[in-house]
């Protein structure tokens, strides 16, 4: 009986490293294991030694003998994964054989990490493990570690939310220690960070909202970022506003997770609390024509009773060939015209859900009949209730760190590169959504902080101990 990957594996990768049969793909490094949604279990050669059930930190793996009726699209997802791939065999090669030892022996090596999310998690477990002399000091913006795994990370996903107890071993090392409620760039510059440590890691992530052209102050009261949203009810602090104040209708601008978990939200609380002005119509506007949301992300909407769903039939069809295969064999799932009041109509006691793809937002205004007015570049227009901003995040702006058109710091491989010069920063270094925008779940931090911490590993070996510890 084999085992199944659930749809909010988190890509942690640690499955692979104990699996003694090769058979969870892609694994990092190979094909695919960049851009793949969540890994799968090869059922033609999985022995069931549940190896993999112990090592996941998201409790995302199941025997199949064991799975839900809904959890039975994970199963199908996975088999369909397989269809004409050779079977792997083999135990898969360590990717710890290449670890080079950070500093030298005995040496007095100090690194500053900066934030505390699941990329500065990575980053301190991947430090510790290559010294045990090395001294770690995070610096966090808030009161409490964890980022966006903590704030961001929807009360629905329990068991994504309890992966926080990784940091119960590296952040209670002797080795670190943290700095809380102090912002580099605002209260300690970069510059005093790279003065008074050996290293420093930029791992605070890519926490602003992306905008939408200039700020309309007439927007107050119609315009809501949904991070600011759902950070609020994840922690159950009072949220900016309640699901009763977007209708009757409400637009969402991104449609990946995050655009997802609002719905959800809105669908859900406004169901549990109707009024007459409840939000009935919901268009979720996608930038491109491919999917940015998961399968499993997409499962959640679409097992909701009252919600109905719908795709823009004047939207730029949707890549079902590609990304967004899944949708082909979603049933009830209807084309709709959003310029027609009858066609988008939800029945009573239902939200009516319309994604609407090839819609790249270039403005958002208040307009003259009190309502708000969504401009796209192919120039369609859109009018809404209330609009609410996921379409991702960028690096927030730090003095001594360039930050390029897509919101991210400009580095390769990890390494901070200078604009001017094109050169490496010395001793600066970037990993998470920071370094590669913002993809990717919580695990994807751990093999992007190992291929950032294995840079820094490489720098100080070339440097003399003399050249390391003066500094």
């Amino acid at each position: 009986m084999t085992h199944v990957i659930l749809g909010h594996c988190c890509k942690d990768a640690s499955c692979v490293r104990v699996c003694p049969q090769n058979c969870i793909h892609p694994a990092p490094g190979e094909v695919g294991f960049d851009t793949a949604e969540t890994l799968f279990i090869d059922p033609r050669s999985c022995i069931d030694c549940t190896a993999c059930v112990e090592a996941c930190p998201a409790s995302a793996i199941k025997p199949a003998r064991d799975l839900t009726l809904l959890e039975q699209r994970d199963a199908r997802r996975n088999e369909a994964f397989f269809l004409g791939r050779t079977i792997m065999s083999g135990v898969p090669a360590s990717r710890d054989t290449d670890r080079k030892a950070l500093g030298g022996p005995g040496g007095r090596l100090s690194i500053a990490v900066v934030g505390s999310g699941p990329a500065a998690l990575y980053s301190v477990r991947e430090i510790l493990q290559r010294s045990s002399s090395v001294r770690v000091t995070v610096f966090e913006k808030f009161g409490e570690t964890g980022g966006l795994l903590r704030r961001g990370v929807s009360r629905h996903h329990p068991r994504v939310r309890e992966m926080d107890r990784l940091y119960d071993v590296p952040f209670k090392d002797d080795r670190v220690s943290v700095v809380y409620e102090t912002e580099v760039g605002v209260d300690v510059s970069i510059e005093d960070l790279r003065r008074d440590f050996d290293a420093v890691i930029l791992a605070c992530g890519a926490s602003e909202p992306r905008s939408f052209g200039p700020a309309d102050p007439e927007l107050s009261g119609r315009f809501y970022q949904a991070i600011d949203i759902l950070s609020s009810d994840n922690r159950g602090l009072p949220v900016p506003i309640r699901p009763e104040g977007l209708g009757p209708r409400c637009l969402v601008v991104g449609a990946g997770n995050v655009a997802l978990d609002i719905v959800r939200y809105i669908a859900e609380r406004g169901s549990a609390d109707p009024v007459d002005d409840a939000v009935t119509d919901v268009v979720i506007l996608a930038r491109s024509n491919r999917v940015a949301f998961t399968p499993a992300a997409f499962d959640e909407i679409a097992d909701l009773d009252n919600v109905d769903l719908a795709i823009d039939r004047a939207g730029t069809p949707v890549d079902i060939f590609g990304s967004g295969r899944f949708l082909r064999d979603v049933p009830g799932l209807v084309s709709v015209d959003l310029s027609d009041p009858d066609d988008i109509a939800a029945k009573p006691g239902q939200v009516r859900v319309t994604f609407s793809f090839g819609n790249e937002v270039v403005d958002i205004r208040h307009s003259d009949r009190g309502a708000a007015r969504i401009v796209t570049a192919s120039g369609r227009v859109f009018e809404s209730s209330s609009v609410i901003g996921a379409a991702g995040f960028r690096m927030k702006e730090m003095d001594g760190v360039f930050i390029d058109e897509n919101g991210v710091v400009l580095n390769r491989g990890g390494r901070v590169i200078s604009p001017r010069t094109g050169d490496a920063v010395e001793g600066l270094y970037v990993t998470g959504w920071a370094k590669r925008g913002s993809t990717g779940g919580i695990g994807d931090n751990r093999v992007c902080a190992e291929e950032t911490v294995a840079q820094l590993a490489m720098d100080l070996a070339r440097m003399s101990p003399d050249a390391l510890f003066e500094r």
